[in-house]
């Protein structure tokens, strides 16, 4: 059975998740993690080494595979529109037009893909606690998201898969993290995906993205600020960081001085992160006019203790990480015990995408569309060929067959009708043809001996003839249709009533 997978070069480790189609959705049976070694060579290639490493060890070379795009990597705009609606083909060229003037790219060396975005709620997510900033004010037109991203690292990034053993069939951008918002209300969602370098933000609604943004704060942030305080190894400071590591907030405050301190030294860096985050909802609430009314964390940074806790005290927002429940729904179920959301988001989120046959943001578009090869085809066209010649050398001989058996029935008849013919006309034969010519009145193709009209057809053709009943009373006592006379006998009142029979 063929397999879907999505691959994430992140930062810290390379996540390959591997998906199967089911009857009504896919499903992540597996999700694999590799932590990229250490080195002076330039990060993607020895992340490449490592993904070449998965590709053959999973024998995923002849499975469809697809390359999640971190955010910081591609320009993000929410573009309005005054029209509501457009032929697809008549909006890439409206998208197209407006991404000229807002990105520091030429058009000829962008790929962007793009989605209209839905109406949305007049009503903010939450009536009793007002926005704070600029609301977006409802459009009369349209609002379309677009990703895009230099032609040239696109390819670059082809490229490297391709050198893996497994070229990406597409580049799907982090808006696939909506994929893991399964909200059904109309409030939207914050998927915030806390990574080693960046933290991906993703607004989702009804499972969509509708904005997205990312910061240059992650993980590694965090582990520098205990290595400069406890002057300890980069390896040592992240293992403390997993084991070790705390975050106080209202609800769960910190237990002793020495985790009070622990918290005191990872709010460094996690105060200045979540006020970008805060900024980054502002933002979108000023772009999309969508109040946030619930944050999700995934990603490895999302471990952190305490963490969630933490971002609701700042944000005043319900903060929640992906449940066993929500977890179950898109995972396997020997994956969905593992956690494996936590650190594989993205790619996990990037195969529920993509399972479905069109990924929503698409990056491979225009001259890197992927294109089928079709060598494979070209090498069975003999074969093809050959099979067909064979089939109408059959189809042609079992006509011929079937032809030769006809004639020889042919034949028989024919001598049976012949012999047949001489004894019932004093030893001369007589041919097909000729027994039917004497079938026919006066020897020949004559008229049919049948009768044109029956009795009860000339019976009909009287009563139509007749005066109506109004204009004369006739008593029928007898009626003797012959072969080419027809007689009536019966009475009337007057001569005239007579006459009038006559006539007509």
């Amino acid at each position: 059975m063929s397999r879907t997978f999505a691959v994430d070069l992140g930062a810290w480790s390379v996540k390959v998740a591997i998906a199967s189609a089911g009857f009504r959705h896919a499903t992540v049976g597996e999700v694999i993690e590799r932590v990229v070694p250490a080195g002076d060579e330039p990060y993607e290639q020895r992340a490449g080494r490592v993904l070449a490493g998965i590709v053959r060890e999973h024998k995923l070379d002849h499975d469809t595979g697809y390359l999640a795009v971190g955010g910081a990597q591609v320009f993000v705009h929410v573009l309005e529109f005054g029209f509501k609606s457009l032929r697809r083909s008549d909006l890439d060229k409206a998208v197209g037009a407006e991404l000229e003037g807002v990105v520091p790219v030429d058009l000829e060396d962008l790929v962007y893909a793009f989605e209209p975005l839905g109406a949305v709620p007049v009503a903010p997510a939450d009536p009793g606690a007002p926005a704070r900033g600029r609301v977006a004010a409802p459009t009369e037109g349209m609002r379309v998201l677009t990703y895009s991203m230099r032609q040239a690292r696109a390819q670059e990034l082809i490229a490297l898969t391709s050198a893996a053993g497994a070229e990406a069939l597409g580049l799907v951008t982090v808006a696939a993290l909506a994929r893991l918002d399964r909200a059904t209300d109309d409030v939207a969602t914050a998927i915030v995906d806390v990574g080693h370098e960046h933290t991906h933000v993703v607004i989702s609604r009804h499972g969509k993205p509708q904005w997205s943004r990312s910061l240059t704060r992650g993980g590694r942030h965090v582990t520098d600020a205990i290595v400069k305080n406890w002057r300890l190894g980069f390896a040592e400071a992240e293992h403390a960081k997993h084991t070790d590591g705390f975050v106080a907030s209202s609800g769960n405050p910190a237990p002793s001085e020495a985790w009070q301190r622990v918290h005191e030294v990872l709010i460094t860096e996690l105060g200045p992160w979540v006020r970008e985050l805060r900024q980054s909802l502002a933002a979108a609430r000023a772009k999309t006019g969508l109040a946030v009314g619930r944050v999700i964390l995934v990603g490895g940074g999302s471990r952190l203790r305490g963490l969630s806790g933490f971002v609701a005290d700042e944000l005043r927002l319900p903060v929640a990480t992906i449940s066993a429940t929500d977890a179950a729904a898109f995972l396997a179920p020997r994956q969905a015990e593992t956690g494996a959301v936590d650190g594989g988001a993205l790619a996990i989120a990037t195969a529920l995408d993509v399972a479905g046959g069109r990924a929503s943001f698409d990056l491979r578009q225009g001259a890197l569309a992927f294109k089928v090869d079709m060598t494979f085809v070209k090498t069975k066209l003999m074969q093809v060929g050959a099979a067909a010649l064979v089939v109408l050398a059959f189809a042609g001989g079992s006509a011929y067959a079937s032809m030769k058996t006809l004639r020889k029935a042919e034949k028989t008849l024919n001598q049976r009708v012949a012999t047949e013919s001489a004894e019932a006309f004093d030893g001369k034969p007589k041919k097909v043809k000729e027994l039917l010519s004497l079938t026919a009145v006066g020897g020949g193709a004559g008229e049919s001996p049948m009768p044109k009209m029956s009795a009860y057809d000339l019976l009909l053709e009287i009563n139509g003839k007749l005066p109506a009943r109004e204009g004369i009373t006739l008593n029928v006592s007898s009626i003797d249709i012959k072969e080419n006379k027809v007689t009536i006998e019966g009475s009337a009142k007057t001569p005239e009533e007579v006459d009038a029979l006559e006539a007509a």
